[in-house]
């Protein structure tokens, strides 16, 4: 046997020597051939090489110097608040010190008033930061900025994003450590706006204090931008180059090579940083001396502060000069003889490591037959603890029972045998039939040899020999499971009241509650028990009520009565309250037990009825009889105090429109949302409510100056301006304002109310969507428009009025293709009237009706004088939403386009987009009426309004109006290009025509065309023209065709 065993080895040796010598025999012919093929390659990429490798230094360096400045920007949170940590610890330290040297010779509020006064001078980061300190209870007792405040309560202050900042200063100030950072929102001194600032604050516990400071964040990434330019100004590797820093607008932050910074390069440069993508090489030139010299430059951005980054490098030093076909062959056979040497080398120790391996094998195989002889040992030696571990499990009170892979029971200890008849008993089966559960007994109910029994099973997976086995444990539970029943029969009695029981010991801690009182109360059994009743008090009753209820239960031992708690939630509750104390047979008290049930309801139905006689049923805000309550409250207060009160008159700006598009419910909904948002912006002192239709009114008691009702208007305007998603729709809705203040503006509610109205007529006249101060000139200014109004009616019965014509041209060959007629007003006097000014009143007055006719019949009179031409010309006639909603509206453009002769394809009618957003019957129909006329359909000021792409769909325009909102300055803003794209794309998917109005420059005109813009009018293609004007234009239009 050994003999066979030592020539297996040595087969086995020789086989791998045999394998190694073929394996590295054709490894060396591979890599021969392969170093060949590398020479022959090597010439023709060179050079290619020395350029990639330029180029990946300078990726590398752009990232490298990009990296730099990331880190540095992601450090700056962290050295932000390690330095005002530092700071606030020494003011802590400061007022330990003091507390500690005079806490035992002076009075605690004259060191309270020593450690305040020494902290209140001192400053930081150069002058911009100070220390405050607050009471735990939100009471200000140091603030530098504003000492005005020390002494309130600024547990209601909030920043622009709902933060309550007091409340998160007292959250981390009682957190475990004592100390900790919080990050809010705050105006800068000297700015309206609120940046982000981080505070530290610690607690100090001998006065219950919280001491902080904070700083703002950009004032300390400006520093770090500073730093991060510094860094990379020094990081020049070679001469030549650099690194240099663009912002997003086109500014030089670090130039790369100061010698270079007036000169035409650096220009080309910033040029190419900023209209290369980020990761993009190119390459410019530069001048130096009286030769131009070659640059490469790679480009990536650091988005954290929108810089771009270049690194900048001479061409001529990022390349090396190509090797020679002499040096390549020196290589080429280096690199040869180093291959022969490490196959040579791999060969002699691929031969000795077989040698060892052949050993090793022999050595394994005796030791393996040593374990073989021990693992027989051990197994003799184990017979008698199985012996003992099966006497043991005989002797056990518990049940235990083995069962095999094929379901046959192989074992059964005393216990089991003495309960079930052999090992195919159909009860012992039943015990395996149970889940297969490690963790966790079941309690099964069987009958046994012994008679009826509850068994807590529980059944486990047993590895034995490589075998799988079923063991099930049993033990008898009956005794506990009666005693079980009857403690669960007494608990469903107990939690199957509807009214809420409370047990105490005699020392009034809660034993037990029931269901009852986690529903009225909110509190868990888990929370109430071994706290005293007083955790549900509600502070409304005094200590005598108490002392009264006690003295009457130790007297009667009972009580009964009404009394108000407070919900775990916080909410107070009226409850009827029954306490009664049981003794034992020695009459020692033992227990209280009270019975109480929620009268909330009973209460609730009472104020109800108050409520609704004083707040508006759809909004739930007051109404206007109790706004004028309260309004006359605030001023009663502020007459005392010799303060100020705003009262706040809000319009909803074309409300109608909603209401009349999408129905009465959906208007509603939209009330309600407004409301809830109004409210959201307001303190707690002040009051919103509504007083009819889309107004509401708001009061602001108790201001020091007309500022604060500002700040607070233009918060809600921008609270309006987020998108209301209502009804499967998308709302954007705007508001006007007026603002009266007292006693500036009226001493009385109803002088106010008057006043803010007025105010809030005048901010709709100024363009919507913001607000208005009362002031006296607008008494003036309503007779003025009266007046307007009045010279409207004359002269449209005078003939005042006037057509110009404005040119609408096709783009790509700047042909004419059509007009928009223009109303204009010369007065009698010869004063010509802007149409900004009197178009509105004529839209309030309802003029604008006649006026709008007018301009349809004499646009069709014009036009068709009009020379004819192979492709007619349009004119385009605006329709407003109250034209629209006039049920003979599409006839009056019949008789104009009978009576004047012009054929209807040749007229187009422009409604905006809110025109279009009006689904009432009488505009659908007229809108169909005119489509069936033949007559083209244009959408106005497209993309400005709701923009309901349903809308589009159904009316199916031929012409959508891009607004020139979107058309200024679009070469350089991406917002407006990635609208205007949009626009184009959604009109020629229908196909429409995309029209842009106010082109003034070439480089909105090349824009444009980019995009695909069919049609573009404006200033630069043609400005508004006198009618003999317009009909020249034409001819010659007409005469250039022919």
């Amino acid at each position: 046997m050994h003999r066979i065993q030592n020539r297996l080895l040595r087969l086995q040796l020789l086989g791998m020597l045999g394998t190694v010598v073929t394996v590295v025999t054709l490894l060396a012919g591979y890599f021969f051939y392969q170093h060949w093929q590398d020479f022959q390659l090597s010439r023709a990429a060179n050079q290619r090489q020395s350029e990639l490798r330029g180029q990946a230094f300078l990726r590398a360096w752009g990232e490298h110097a990009r990296m730099q400045l990331e880190a540095l920007h992601s450090q700056s949170s962290d050295t932000l608040q390690q330095r005002i940590r530092e700071q606030v610890d020494t003011a802590a330290t400061l007022a330990n010190a003091l507390y500690q040297r005079q806490k035992s010779t002076r009075l605690p509020e004259h060191i309270q008033r020593d450690i305040i006064e020494s902290l209140r001078p001192l400053r930081y980061f150069e002058g911009r930061g100070y220390f405050f300190v607050d009471g735990m209870d939100g009471r200000c007792l140091l603030l530098p900025t504003s000492p005005e405040r020390e002494g309130n309560s600024l547990l209601s202050n909030r920043d622009d994003q709902g933060t309550y900042i007091m409340q998160a200063l007292i959250k981390a100030a009682a957190s475990p450590p004592g100390s900790g950072f919080v990050h809010y929102r705050w105006a800068r001194p000297g700015e309206r706006s609120m940046s982000d600032k981080i505070a530290y604050v610690r607690y100090f516990a001998p006065y219950h204090w919280l001491i902080g400071g904070g700083e703002y964040l950009r004032d300390s990434e400006e520093d770090m931008q500073q730093q991060g330019l510094a860094m990379l100004r020094k990081q020049q590797v070679a001469q030549h180059s650099g690194i240099a820093v663009y912002d997003t607008q086109g500014r030089t932050l670090l130039s790369f090579d100061n010698r270079h910074n007036r000169q035409e390069g650096g220009g080309v440069l910033q040029a190419l940083a900023l209209s290369n993508p980020p990761g993009s090489v190119f390459s410019f030139e530069q001048q130096e001396g009286e030769q131009r010299a070659t640059y490469t430059a790679y480009v990536t951005t650091m988005p954290q502060w929108h810089w771009r980054v270049v690194a900048v490098a001479r061409h001529d030093t990022l390349t090396s000069g190509n090797d020679d076909d002499n040096r390549l062959l020196e290589t080429t056979r280096n690199r040869v003889l180093a291959t022969s040497g490490i196959l040579a080398g791999t060969l002699l120790l691929a031969l000795l490591f077989s040698w060892h391996y052949a050993r090793w094998m022999h050595q394994l195989v005796d030791r393996f037959r040593l374990q073989l002889s021990e693992k027989e040992r051990l197994l003799e030696a184990n017979a008698r603890d199985l012996e003992l571990t099966r006497h043991m499990s005989d002797s056990a009170a518990d049940i235990i029972a083995l069962r095999d892979s094929n379901g046959r029971v192989v074992y059964l200890n005393q216990r089991a045998r003495e309960c079930f008849a052999g090992e195919h008993s159909p009860e012992l089966q039943q015990l395996f039939a149970g889940p297969l559960d490690e963790d966790t007994p079941q309690e099964l109910g069987i009958t046994t040899l012994q008679g009826p029994q509850v068994l807590e099973v529980q059944r486990t997976r047993v590895c034995f020999g490589g075998e799988q086995f079923d063991c099930i444990t049993a033990r008898d539970v009956s005794a506990r499971v009666a005693q079980q029943h009857e403690l669960r029969l007494a608990a469903k009695v107990f939690e199957a009241s509807t009214e809420a029981i409370l047990i105490t010991d005699a020392r009034s801690r809660i034993l037990a509650v029931n269901r009852a009182f986690s529903t009225i109360t909110g509190y868990t059994e888990a929370e109430a028990l071994g706290h005293s009743p007083a955790l549900l008090a509600s502070g409304r009753h005094d200590a005598q009520f108490y002392e009264a209820m006690w003295s009457h239960l130790r007297a009667r031992g009972q009580w009964a009565g009404e009394i108000w708690n407070r919900r775990k939630s916080g909410e107070v509750y009226p409850e009827w309250l029954t306490i009664s104390a049981l003794r034992d047979e020695s009459g020692a008290l033992t227990h209280y037990v009270a019975l109480f049930s929620d009268i909330s309801e009973r209460k609730e139905a009472e104020a109800r009825v108050q409520h609704l006689a004083e707040y508006d049923y759809l909004t739930d805000l007051p109404n206007r009889l109790l706004l004028t309550d309260r309004l006359q409250q605030a001023l009663r207060l502020a007459h005392r105090g010799d303060g100020k009160v705003a009262v706040l008159f809000m319009d909803l700006d074309r409300f109608k429109n909603i209401n009349d598009s999408l129905g009465h419910a959906t208007g509603d909904a939209l009330l309600q949302a407004v409301a809830r948002r109004t409210h959201g912006e307001l303190r707690d002192m002040d009051t919103v409510g509504r007083t009819g239709g889309d107004e509401f009114v708001i009061i602001l008691p108790e201001l020091s100056d007309s500022a604060q009702a500002a700040s607070v208007a233009e918060r809600i305007l921008e609270a309006l301006q987020a998108p209301f998603s209502l009804d499967g729709h998308q709302l954007v809705v705007s508001a006007s304002i007026g603002i009266a203040i007292s006693p500036d503006d009226g001493s009385n509610a109803a002088l106010l109310l008057k006043n803010a109205d007025m105010a809030m007529y005048e901010a709709k006249a100024a363009g919507r969507n913001n607000f208005h101060f009362f002031n006296r000139h607008m008494t003036r200014q309503a007779n003025e428009r009266l007046q307007l109004e009045g010279r409207l009616r004359a002269a449209l019965a005078g003939g005042e009025f006037h057509l110009a014509m404005q040119p609408k041209v096709h783009m790509a060959n700047r042909r004419l293709t059509g007009f928009e007629a223009l109303l204009r007003w010369t007065d009698s006097a010869g004063q010509s009237i802007p149409p900004t000014r009197f178009i509105p009143v004529a839209e309030d007055s309802g003029l604008i009706v006649e006026i709008g006719l007018w301009v349809l019949r004499e646009s069709c009179r014009v036009a068709a004088a009009w020379p004819r031409g192979a492709t007619p010309f349009t004119v385009a006639v605006n329709a407003s939403p109250r034209q629209l909603a006039q049920p003979g509206f599409a006839g009056e453009v019949a008789r104009a386009l009978a009576d004047s002769g012009l054929p209807a394809a040749q007229l187009e009618i422009e409604v905006t987009e809110n025109a279009l957003l009006q689904k009432t019957g009488v505009v659908q129909q007229t809108l169909a009426q005119l489509k069936a006329l033949g007559v083209r359909l244009a959408v106005d000021d497209f993309g400005t309004g709701y923009s309901s792409l349903a809308y589009l769909k159904n009316f199916a325009p031929d012409t959508v109006k891009i607004d020139r909102c979107f058309v200024t300055n679009l070469e350089a803003r991406h917002d407006n290009a990635a609208i205007v794209l949009a626009i184009i794309t959604l009109a020629k998917s229908l196909g429409m025509e995309a029209l842009a109005e106010g082109v003034e420059t070439e480089a909105e005109f090349t824009a444009l065309a980019t995009l695909g813009c069919d049609t573009v009018q404006g200033y630069l293609t043609g400005k508004p023209l006198p009618l003999d004007e317009a009909a020249a234009l034409v001819a010659a239009e007409v005469e250039r065709a022919e």
